[in-house]
């Protein structure tokens, strides 16, 4: 079974697409800070993908480790409309969007 992690501050947007992975039989991890997750890393085989929303983030305290992130595993980043962000290697999802969104942007993720 393929692990996702899914990381942001918004407990409804984890649970939502943690939800939604446990029911396509992916295992879902989640975590309020790309720390956390990153930390997890360490202690578990490589994660298939991590997901991150930019929601309740403070501007520029991820971007470092986001990139860093990025070069280990494929990673998905859902970001406000107007964000400015340089994604780098990962890709970028902008608001509004829907859970099949992401869902359809992680799967095209997967296959790569």
């Amino acid at each position: 079974m393929k692990t996702v992690l899914v990381v942001g501050r918004d407990w409804k947007f984890r649970a939502l697409l943690r939800a939604q992975l446990l029911e396509e039989s992916y295992d879902a991890l989640g975590f309020e800070t790309l720390e956390e997750a990153a930390a997890q890393l360490v202690f578990d085989r490589k994660p298939a993908a991590l997901v991150f929303d930019t929601t309740d983030a403070l501007p520029g305290s991820f971007q470092a480790q986001l990139t860093a992130l990025a070069e280990r595993l494929p990673v998905l980043v859902a970001a406000a409309a107007g964000e400015s962000l340089d994604a780098g290697r990962a890709r970028l999802l902008r608001r509004p969007l829907r859970l099949e969104d992401v869902m359809a942007e992680l799967r095209a993720l997967l296959i790569d």
